[in-house]
């Protein structure tokens, strides 16, 4: 169990009135407390069983009640000081287990080289529960009715603590069951260069899919099926896929037009229905791959230029170990003593990266023509291309850029580049963006976290006053 709490209050006004101001009528006060309660336990020595309860309630100073006044035909608002609590509670739990599945192929068609191969299921079943904070009994959701000149009855929603600075529980009751399924599949085969004999292949890192089922809705019960995939088959790249699966099929309206009806694909005797997948790559290219590349420099030399910083990647995940080495490529390394070249001149050395990022996505075209024959519509490719950098000039300068392509409209798409001075306790940096709408931004600010939003200075054009700065 752990506790949270904020204590906020805010004001939007002219420095003449400041100090004039009430601090329950103008200001905007509020104070939030989190109480997150987590446990877990084994059940019958293979189960892993995680029950969580969450509790947040919101304290604000005053509430906002809106109506309507038939004889002024406007709306009216009545503003309520005083105590007022919001609060709103969640239950979830949660069961999973790993399966364990071993092979070892024939001696006769493989050799001895394969000693086995491991399959590892992770099945997970999941509840959650948050009842329904929209009733009028709460008091967090209103409404009223009103009749406009054309003699229509309409009926507005609203919230009287729309406008408070930690906002209010949502609508819907919650009750949702959730399925995943995780697979793993190793290869142990013997290895020279390891010291144990064996070394682990991966085939396949992970394939899985999620569903869920909320029982509270009204309509479109199911979720969409999520499926996932990551190989990680180089030493340096993880490629990673996701794909949708539409639960709820197409169907047509009086006028033939195509919707997303209640009835399931399944229903009609179909798969859940493809909507489209993603895929992106990215390559980094600095010094020292440079180096690695043509001056013969070795794994063990690379692996000791990393400076350890940025984080571990060695871990299961979907980063590029280069594109996040890259990332801190012009950061200063730690010590402040300078190295030197044979002749005792200061060595130089101007520490830059290039990072390549090329992603593809294929989804549904909903402009393009539905075809009534298979109920689909036809599938649609976009492409983006990314490419930005980062040079360190000398201790404590650092400049980056990015920019990119946007293939659909044939033009560039967002270009920023800034430059950063390094002051110690202090940071400055200054970054213009340059399309598609010029603007730019001046920052000097505090590096303790615990200042840097009291110890700040910002100076930035918006859309409407970018053109005047330069």
């Amino acid at each position: 169990m752990s506790y949270t709490g904020q204590l906020s209050n805010s004001i939007n006004t002219t420095e003449d009135k400041l100090l004039h101001s009430n601090l329950i009528k103008n200001w905007r006060n509020a104070f939030q407390h989190n109480i997150p309660v987590q446990g877990n336990f084994t059940l019958f020595n293979y189960i892993n069983v995680s029950p969580s309860f969450n509790f947040t309630d919101r304290m604000y100073s005053k509430k906002v009640l809106r109506a309507w006044d038939s004889r002024l035909g406007k709306e009216v608002r009545d503003t309520t000081y005083g105590f007022h609590n919001v609060y709103n509670w969640s239950l979830n739990l949660s069961a999973s287990t790993k399966v364990y599945g071993f092979w070892t192929p024939s001696r006769k068609l493989f050799g001895d080289k394969i000693q086995a191969i491991r399959h590892v299921i992770t099945p997970t079943v999941s509840f959650s529960y948050a009842p329904n904070f929209g009733v009028r009994s709460y008091g967090y959701h209103d409404s009223y009715q009103y009749t406009d000149a054309d003699g229509n009855v309409k009926l507005v929603e609203y919230s009287p603590y729309e406008n408070e600075l930690y906002g209010v529980p949502g609508r819907g009751k919650t009750e949702m069951i959730t399925w995943d399924v995780s697979n793993n599949i190793e290869m142990k085969v013997k290895s020279d260069k390891d010291s144990t004999g064996f070394r682990k292949i991966s085939i396949i890192d992970e394939l899985g899919a999620s569903m869920s089922y909320n029982a509270a809705a009204d309509w479109h019960r199911w979720s969409d099926l999520s499926v996932r995939l990551r190989l990680k088959w180089w030493k340096n790249y993880t490629f990673s896929v996701n794909a949708q699966f539409a639960t709820y099929a197409y169907e047509l309206d009086a006028n033939g037009k195509p919707y997303v009806g209640n009835h399931t694909e399944w229903g009609f005797g179909r798969l859940p229905r493809f909507q489209g997948m993603s895929q992106n790559f990215s390559f980094t290219l600095n010094p020292e791959k440079l180096k690695k590349w043509f001056g013969g420099k070795d794994d063990e030399e690379d692996e000791a230029a990393d400076d350890g910083e940025g984080p571990d990647t060695d871990i299961e995940s979907n980063m590029d170990d280069d594109l996040e080495r890259g990332k801190h490529a012009a950061k200063k390394k730690k010590g402040n003593i300078a190295e030197t070249d044979e002749d005792g001149y200061m060595r130089f050395s101007m520490p830059w990266s290039l990072t390549i990022g090329y992603g593809i996505t294929m989804r549904e075209n909903h402009e393009g023509k539905f075809n009534t024959n298979t109920m689909r519509y036809p599938y649609k490719f976009s492409q983006t291309l990314n490419v930005s950098g980062n040079i360190r000039i000398s201790d404590g300068w650092n400049i980056n850029f990015s920019t990119g392509y946007d293939f659909e409209n044939h033009a560039m798409s967002m270009t920023t580049a800034s430059l950063s001075r390094d002051l110690h306790c202090f940071n400055m940096s200054a970054s213009v963006v340059l399309a598609p709408y010029a603007s730019y931004n001046f920052t000097f600010r505090c590096n303790a976290s615990t200042l840097t939003d009291a110890l700040k200075y910002d100076k930035h054009s918006g859309i409407s006053n970018s053109i005047l700065w330069y």
